[in-house]
């Protein structure tokens, strides 16, 4: 389960974005996780529940996941295509298109301490 250490690593990445006092005061994670990153949602809650249990420096820091679509732009149209069932098609001029703008994402879009 990489969710695991994908949790390791968001913490990690925290610690060594924040101040330990400004740690302190951490709410919430919100994250942006792809249709396509290979992260199942449900799983890193799960991860980061076991990572947090009762009693640990987090356990009060609530995890937000938000899942998001799957974007491509046309290489000969240029258009912005939001993808369903998984088909690389262009709405606008139905060409394939491989150029994936969103939808890999795994970021922590924002945190939340408290005043």
């Amino acid at each position: 389960m990489h969710e695991t250490s994908i949790v390791n690593s968001i913490i990690k990445t925290l610690e060594m974005e924040f101040e330990e006092e400004k740690l302190r005061k951490m709410r919430a994670i919100y994250l942006k996780v792809g249709k396509l990153s290979n992260i199942e949602p449900r799983l890193l809650h799960n991860a980061y529940g076991a990572y947090n249990y009762c009693g640990s420096k987090y356990h009060e820091v609530d995890l937000h996941i938000e899942s998001t679509e799957i974007k491509i732009q046309c290489e000969i149209c240029n258009h912005i295509t939001q993808v369903k069932n998984y088909r690389f098609i262009c709405e606008n001029c139905e060409r394939p298109s491989k150029n994936l703008i969103e939808g890999e994402e795994m970021l922590i879009h924002k945190v939340e301490f408290e005043d």
